[in-house]
C-alpha cells in the first residue's frame, strides 16, 4: 500500500471547493468524487468542474463514485428499466474518460432500502456492455461489497476483464457479510480501491478506524497487503459534526487512516 486518501464528502454541509481546500490543507494528497445529486454542484449542473477544482489545490483524483440510485435497475425485468440504468453508469464512465479519473465506483444493489431484483443474464448483459465500454475509455470499473454481497460474487465469476476490479468497503463487509473478511480474501487479487470505515455493528455509521468493532487486527489476515499497491480511501462521517471543526476531524482522520495501514500492515 502506497498511500491514504478520503472521500472528499466527509459528512460537513460546505461548499464542494471548500472541502476540497480542507483535505489539502490536512495533508491528504488523494480525493476522490461523487457524482449524486447530494452534491450541490452536481445539482447545479456544474459538475464538470469538479476535477479542476480538486487539481487546483494540488490533490490526485482516485476514482469516481457513480450515482446509486439506479443500480436495482440493473437487474429489472424491463428492458427500459435497465437501458437508462445502463446509460447512467455509461456516462459515468465518459465523465472519467474526459476528466482523466483511472477508476469509476459503482454499486451492482443498494446498500441499504429496496431489495434488488434477483440476478440473472439480462443484468449480466447489461455489466458485460459497460465493462466493453470502460475497456474501450481506460476506466477500470470497481464494483463495491454491499448489502448483497453476492450479486458481486455473480458478477467477478462471470466476468473477468482487467477494467473490471473490485471496491472493499469495510464497514459493509462487517455489517452485510454472513463471513467478514470472506469477500476480500476471495477477490482481493481484483482489487483496485478502498472505502475505509468503522462501525458499532449495528448501521453503517462510516466513523474512523479505530472508533467502532471492526478488529483490524483480525482483517489484515484477509486484506491483500502483500499484492494491493493503492491507496487506503477513507469515506467517514464525524460523530457528530456540531462538536467538532472539519479541520480538526480531517486530522483526526489522517491519523486514523495511517493507523489503520500501520494494522494491516503488520505481521
Amino acid at each position: 500500500m502506497s498511500d491514504v486518501a478520503i472521500y472528499s464528502y466527509f459528512g460537513y454541509p460546505l461548499p464542494f471547493s471548500e472541502r476540497v481546500r480542507l483535505i489539502g490543507q490536512a495533508g491528504f494528497e488523494v480525493t476522490s468524487i461523487g457524482l449524486g445529486n447530494e452534491e450541490d454542484i452536481v445539482r447545479s449542473g456544474e459538475r464538470d468542474l469538479m476535477p479542476e477544482l480538486v487539481r487546483a489545490q494540488g490533490l490526485s483524483l482516485e476514482y469516481v463514485h457513480a450515482p446509486e440510485g439506479a443500480c436495482n435497475d440493473l437487474w429489472s425485468e424491463s428492458e427500459p428499466r435497465r437501458q437508462e440504468a445502463r446509460d447512467i453508469y455509461a456516462a459515468c464512465i465518459a465523465y472519467c474518460r474526459k476528466h482523466l479519473v483511472p477508476i469509476l465506483v459503482l454499486h451492482v444493489s443498494q446498500s441499504k432500502g429496496e431489495q434488488p431484483p434477483p440476478v440473472g443474464r439480462s443484468g449480466l448483459a447489461v455489466i458485460e456492455d459497460l465493462v466493453r465500454y470502460a475497456e474501450d475509455s481506460s476506466v477500470t470499473l470497481a464494483i463495491e461489497n454491499t448489502q448483497q454481497p453476492a450479486y458481486l460474487d455473480y458478477i467477478f465469476s462471470a466476468i473477468q476483464s482487467p477494467f473490471l476490479g473490485f471496491c472493499y468497503d469495510s464497514s459493509h463487509d462487517f455489517l452485510y457479510s454472513p463471513e467478514p473478511g470472506f469477500i476480500v480474501r476471495r477477490w482481493g487479487h481484483l482489487l483496485v480501491t478502498t472505502h475505509i470505515s468503522d462501525n458499532d455493528g449495528l448501521a453503517d455509521r462510516h466513523w474512523i478506524p479505530g472508533e467502532g468493532i471492526i478488529p483490524w487486527d483480525e482483517l489484515r489476515n484477509s486484506f491483500p497487503s502483500d499484492t494491493y499497491h493503492g491507496f487506503l480511501n477513507l469515506e467517514i462521517f464525524p460523530r457528530d459534526p456540531a462538536k467538532e471543526t472539519p479541520s480538526s476531524f480531517l486530522q483526526r482522520a489522517r491519523e486514523g487512516i495511517r493507523w489503520c495501514q500501520g494494522m494491516l500492515r503488520q505481521g
